[in-house]
């Protein structure tokens, strides 16, 4: 199956590619566009002498263009600057090419199970792989960010924004499909894959439904993921996933459930549920995360669990003003000196801008 759907894959990109050169009128043409977001507030945990205010910070500036050709096929880029990093400078780095066969993507950028993905609606920071963390951390073993432990928006054992290729079928009566082929987990790197690493030759399958019917907005999506690993003693690691939404005179309800198998520490299960209501410029919303993972041999299973109350007001185009109040609590199994265990609580308001 792997072998027939990425080679559907490439004969679609092979016939653009072999297709009679066609001159677009114009070249491509980068514009400037991103986010920013600015927070003040109170996190309070009962370790490690965390109770303090704080003003945190997150933002990225966006590169991108794209140019269509005579025969309505589109090229374009995609580079994405983080604004707020000591890290990973650039984020994710991709070109694309779209047309009535659908969309191609190749570069640095999440997989398709990954971006097709739908989960708990939440109008603050956010805390399906959000923000709480900045404000309440949970000192785990286990990863948090796009991890079983932290989040039901999950890729394949923590893989994220690698290079990789991938496709999305345009879409049909609501219903359209994608999938994503990983060489290796290197990300913005051109190092020939090793046969003995741990993660290597990964599919990714997602496939999301959206549509309106009688009034009812409908959102849901289901994923899978395989790689191989041919480390000493390692398993092929394994994601599943699936979500929906359900909307209605202003109201959404929904929820998501994710499970990573054979990750390592990283191994276990996630879900959220949560409802939000929208009128006007303003919005708000409740939900709540449960994420479990085997985190280390010292450690011990893991449980995180996050509750938030949030509101927001649009006070213009791209300019949006929020409240969040949260609790997250923290428990690990292990005793002693040693135990993480946690919990805390934080109280945060704060300006999302996009441009």
């Amino acid at each position: 199956m792997k072998k027939i759907l990425l080679g559907s894959t490439a004969l679609v990109a092979a016939g653009m590619l072999a297709a009679p050169a066609v001159q677009a009128e114009d070249p491509i043409q980068l514009g400037v566009g991103g986010y920013m977001e600015q927070y003040f507030g109170y996190g309070s945990s009962d370790i490690d002498d965390r109770d303090h205010f704080d003003q945190k910070s997150d933002s990225e500036i966006i590169f991108s263009g794209s140019t269509t050709l005579d025969n309505g096929i589109q090229f374009g880029v995609n580079v994405q600057l983080e604004g707020n990093t000591s890290g990973d400078t650039i984020d994710e780095s991709y070109a694309f090419i779209e047309g009535d066969f659908g969309r191609v993507l190749l570069g640095s950028e999440n997989s398709a199970g990954y971006i097709m993905g739908v989960a708990a609606p939440n109008v603050g920071l956010g805390i399906n792989s959000g923000d709480q963390g900045d404000w309440v951390p949970a000192d785990s073993d286990a990863g948090q960010f796009r991890a079983a432990l932290g989040a039901t928006s999950l890729e394949n054992a923590a893989v994220n924004d690698a290079n990789r290729v991938t496709y999305f079928t345009p879409r049909f009566s609501g219903l359209q499909g994608g999938i994503s082929y990983t060489p290796d987990s290197g990300e913005d790197s051109n190092a020939q894959p090793s046969e003995n690493a741990a993660y290597h030759n990964g599919i990714d399958l997602g496939v999301n439904f959206t549509e309106s019917f009688g009034g009812f907005d409908v959102a849901a999506y289901g994923r899978y993921g395989v790689a191989t690993n041919d480390a000493p003693g390692g398993d092929d690691p394994e994601v599943f996933g699936a979500g929906i939404n359900v909307g209605f005179a202003g109201f959404t309800v929904g929820g998501s459930y994710s499970q990573q198998e054979e990750g390592g520490v990283n191994e276990g299960q996630s879900w959220d549920i949560g409802a939000s209501y929208g009128t006007g410029p303003w919005g708000v919303s409740l939900t709540y995360f449960n994420g479990e993972a085997e985190g280390s041999a010292a450690s011990g299973d893991e449980e995180l669990q996050t509750i938030e109350a949030a509101a927001s007001y649009a006070l213009g185009p791209g300019i949006k003003v929020i409240g969040s109040v949260g609790y997250n609590d923290f428990d690990d199994d292990e005793s002693g000196v040693g135990d993480d265990s946690n919990d805390g609580y934080w109280i945060v308001t704060g300006i999302k801008l996009s441009f």
